[in-house]
């Protein structure tokens, strides 16, 4: 009977979660967004996802990653109960391990975006064109803030980089933080899962 009900409430998760994405994608296309299937879409979709943009620190620039931390959430959720229906227990070291993912894919997602962005931006800087778009005045407003806090420890070390190194400096910064990250959040899952597997053992 447990096992039956959690089953079926993974599918209905599974099943509310396209449907959101759903929304998402249909943000995209006002007059979708609009029809019928946009405005059923946007009723049952809609006080969820504006649950998660409230909070400003999802929000960088331009950029919300909102709708990425509300799906991963339903994610993690149709995967716990998933587990459950399938084991017939619940692990909360399984939990753990999923809300450690679903963090870290955010901030993973973050990191290649900085570091895509300031790479196309250093390449655009090499070009020495003279043409500048509305398009990459929103982009140096958008890594204005990344560039400015990274290069601060130049200024305290009394070293003057020019525009140019102040973005392959923040690059190799956002690569290695990326890295280390990684390599972190690996070593910590590994640990928790041979620990998850010694405790289901006892």
């Amino acid at each position: 009977m447990i096992r039956s009900f959690f089953s079926t409430l993974s599918t209905f998760i599974w099943i509310y979660s396209l449907l959101c994405i759903a929304r998402i994608f249909l943000s995209w296309a006002p007059q979708l967004l609009y029809s019928q299937v946009g405005t059923f879409l946007s009723t049952i979709c809609d006080p969820y996802l504006d649950w998660f943009r409230r909070f400003k620190f999802m929000r960088a620039g331009m950029v919300d990653f909102s709708p990425i931390v509300s799906i991963g959430l339903l994610t993690v959720l149709s995967q716990a109960a998933s587990s459950i229906a399938i084991t017939g227990s619940f692990s909360v070291l399984q939990i753990i391990i999923q809300i450690i993912l679903l963090i870290w894919s955010f901030f993973r997602f973050f990191l290649n975006l900085l570091s895509i962005l300031l790479i196309i931006r250093l390449i655009y800087h090499f070009m020495h064109t003279k043409t500048y778009s509305q398009f990459w005045i929103m982009l140096d407003k958008f890594l204005a803030p990344v560039i400015t806090k990274i290069t601060r420890i130049t200024y305290a070390l009394k070293i003057h980089l020019s525009y140019c190194g102040s973005l392959i400096l923040s690059i190799i910064v956002i690569l290695t933080i990326r890295f280390l990250l990684g390599a972190f959040i690996g070593s910590l899952i590994t640990s928790l899962m041979i620990g998850a597997f010694h405790f289901s053992i006892l």
